[in-house]
């Protein structure tokens, strides 16, 4: 595939894609409700905590756009010509997480939804019309729609969001005292190693990034060059962290503040923040944050379902390369059957397994930190392999960069395992 020659005049609006559905998918529940609640028990405390983890995760992220735009193929190819057992590992893990994924995020959408509407459906036919609504908007467009439709919501929830932010910065205690961070406790390691561990992304979104960018290149004819590919996943990286601030500064502004006591549930929660916004700010402001919650969520589910649906794409035709899928004219067809068939069996989990739905997300939480530091790995060989270009592979520094951040996959989850199950 041809390696396009970019042009500096281009709008930043044309040439982002595939950072700005990174930054959908990662803007999810980890910024909407754990960074705002960081804030709210915290106040400002854990500013450089979150601040910390997205840096150290960078370079693994980014390779994956890195990747892609240098050699024209994803990383899921990288990890299966690295050996069938990185690749079995990664593939066993999606597929069992992402069902319970969608399935959790379609709950917490629904519900945001409802909140915000002021009416109650049953649960299952809730996520069933939106699922629906998704599969409608996936299969009737393609990549570029899906791109086109992102940024205008993103767009959209980013200056919301924001102003959101304005109205309260105001209410919060600012001094150098306030950023200091929290002695450790035994309540508060679960929760420092849940932020770190999903800001802004598992490792899993560079996977993502490489997918999408492969997705954008077939679309329009061409791969996008280095520096535009590095342009787009740093505007999108950019907004994860913006964001995680803004959600962190809500919580500290609106509950932190007045020294509300923090509802446990995530749904709960939610629905707290937007009550007490409401009463610190106005009943004007409620549509605001309801709006910009509610369009924060769909978009997730939006580039998630997508997402998914991609990488079992991917997993098949690298996998089982003589496979129908595999074959010229059978993608988009694949890719339809597949969207249907996991957005079914996430429908299917919560309507037969809410009794043990807890236990699946825990168990897809420990996948999601145990292959973090191995697609952190595999990243960072697939870069610096003999398939990456001599010229266009990382320099020193990112090196260096990337070895701390495997060091910090590691650390985190040899720490989460340990207090899950030993301690």
């Amino acid at each position: 595939m041809a390696v396009g020659t970019g042009s500096t005049e281009r709008k930043i609006f044309e040439i982002i894609g595939p950072g700005i559905l990174y930054a959908a998918a990662a803007v999810g529940v980890s910024h909407l409700v754990q960074a705002t609640r960081a804030g709210a028990n915290f106040g400002l405390s854990l500013t450089l905590v979150i601040v910390i983890a997205c840096v150290l995760k960078y370079p693994t992220l980014r390779f994956g756009g890195m990747y892609s735009s240098a050699t024209g193929e994803t990383l899921i190819a990288s990890y299966r010509q690295d050996g069938w057992i990185p690749f079995i590992i990664y593939a066993v893990a999606q597929i069992f997480s992402m069902v319970f994924v969608v399935a959790a995020l379609g709950l917490f959408t629904t519900g945001l939804i409802q909140v915000s509407l002021g009416f109650k459906v049953n649960n299952i036919i809730a996520i069933s019309v939106l699922l629906a609504c998704i599969l409608l908007m996936l299969l009737t467009g393609k990549y570029r729609v899906l791109e086109k439709v992102t940024k205008y919501i993103v767009a959209a929830f980013t200056v919301m969001i924001v102003f959101a932010t304005a109205l309260v910065l105001p209410k919060i205690h600012w001094s150098f005292a306030a950023f200091a961070v929290p002695e450790l406790s035994f309540s508060l390691v679960p929760f420092l190693l849940a932020l770190m561990g999903f800001m802004p992304t598992p490792a899993e979104g560079s996977v993502l990034q490489s997918i999408w960018t492969c997705a954008r290149a077939k679309d329009c004819g061409q791969m996008a060059n280095q520096k535009d590919a590095a342009l787009d996943f740093n505007f999108g990286f950019c907004i994860t962290i913006v964001l995680a601030m803004c959600f962190l500064f809500l919580g500290a502004g609106v509950m932190h503040s007045a020294g509300v006591e923090v509802v446990k549930s995530n749904f709960g929660f939610s629905r707290q923040l937007m009550e007490l916004f409401t009463k610190t700010i106005g009943s004007w402001s409620f549509p605001l944050i309801a709006l910009s919650s509610v369009s924060v969520m769909f978009s997730t589910m939006y580039t998630v379902v997508d997402g998914y649906t991609r990488i079992v794409v991917e997993l098949v035709d690298n996998g089982f390369p003589n496979s129908t899928i595999s074959r010229k004219g059978q993608g988009q067809k694949a890719y339809a059957i597949i969207s249907i068939i996991l957005c079914i069996a996430a429908v299917l989990v919560l309507a037969t397994m809410m009794q043990s739905f807890a236990t699946f997300m825990d168990l897809t939480s420990v996948i999601v930190f145990v292959t973090s530091p191995l697609i952190a790995i595999l990243n960072h060989m697939a870069v610096f392999g003999r398939r990456m270009p001599v010229a266009q592979r990382p320099g020193p520094g990112m090196k260096l960069w990337s070895y701390v951040g495997i060091a910090f996959f590691s650390i985190v989850t040899l720490i989460y395992v340990y207090v899950k199950f030993i301690l």
